[in-house]
């Protein structure tokens, strides 16, 4: 049996990212194991995320604490396979786990967790890998520990950068793309059924502000900051687009005479543009054209983790 695969970047049902947690096995004083939670709500049968350090942890705890359960790594694919026998449950059987775009992997059902803390007894060395795991946002402080101590902070801080690594690469990148314009509102995406869902491998977390006139092929176009089809609007706050779609930029045509591109120079007037799609499923042969200098809101190609069809 295979597991189901995890979500690249779990999250509450808001849309926030989840925590990493400090977990052990109920009962024992394993660990702590640094972990990221597949739900937000979690038992102690829910599957977390863990690096493969830790998986690695976790298969050596199991082999001596002769639960009945074994582990073990694939050399080629580095997929995990457990096998417990009748003793573990009543009937044996053995479940594989394949680590994640990241390395990580979904391990859950086979142990019950428990949070780890004071409840559980631990050494000097266990608090100081947990204290660093859990200070992984903050400033090291390992300085302040005596040796092995600071290493073990260490340790304890990577492996949460680590099972949390989405956080550092999908934060999004805050700029000003023209001090006369901003600042610039981002609000909320709508979640209604007219606005179709980021396709897979998009987060918003990724969007940052561009020029029209930079965005580039492949790019995931997601909001606009612009006042048309409202001239006269003076908050800079985003319209988000019914249907994400990815971009192919090319320079507009000054003679088309579809829709858009004629009300565009009738309202906003001449001037350069570009045109990051034609649509043809649901207007007909329609351009969607940007003034070069208009702030744009898009989802890089290099920040989507996953190919996004145009």
């Amino acid at each position: 049996m295979t597991t189901t695969a995890a979500p690249l970047h779990p999250t509450h049902h808001d849309g926030t990212p989840l925590s990493i947690e400090l977990v052990t096995v109920e009962g024992s004083a394993y660990g702590p194991y640094v972990s990221l939670p597949a739900e937000s709500l979690w038992t102690p049968y829910t599957a977390h995320l863990f690096t493969r350090a830790t998986a690695e942890l976790i298969v050596h705890d199991m082999h001596r604490d002769e639960c009945g359960l074994r582990g073990e790594f694939a050399p080629e694919t580095g997929a995990l396979t457990f096998t417990w026998d009748k003793d573990h449950d009543g009937t044996g059987g053995t479940e594989t786990v394949t680590p994640d775009a990241y390395g990580r992997y979904l391990i859950g059902g086979l142990w019950a967790w428990d949070e780890w803390g004071d409840h559980v007894p631990h050494t000097a060395g266990q608090a100081a890998f947990a204290r660093g795991a859990a200070e992984y946002q903050q400033a090291d402080d390992s300085a302040s520990l005596c040796e092995p101590l600071d290493a073990l902070y260490r340790r304890g801080r990577q492996e949460a950068q680590l099972v949390a690594r989405e956080r550092a690469e999908h934060r999004g990148v805050s700029f000003d793309v023209d001090p006369s314009r901003t600042p610039f509102v981002v609000t909320s995406r709508p979640t209604n059924i007219y606005f179709t869902g980021l396709p897979a491998g998009a987060y918003e977390s990724a969007a940052r502000i561009v020029r029209a006139g930079d965005v580039r092929a492949g790019d995931l176009i997601v909001a606009s900051f612009a006042a048309f089809p409202n001239p006269g609007r003076t908050t800079p706050g985003t319209t988000w687009v019914t249907r994400p779609y990815v971009a192919d930029p090319r320079p507009a045509n000054v003679s088309c005479t579809c829709s858009p591109c004629r009300v565009a120079r009738e309202v906003i007037g001449p001037g350069p543009r570009v045109v990051f799609a034609v649509d043809n499923t649901r207007w007909g042969v329609e351009c969607d054209a940007w003034e070069v200098d208009e702030p744009v809101l898009v989802i890089p190609a290099a920040s989507l983790l996953l190919p996004v069809s145009a």
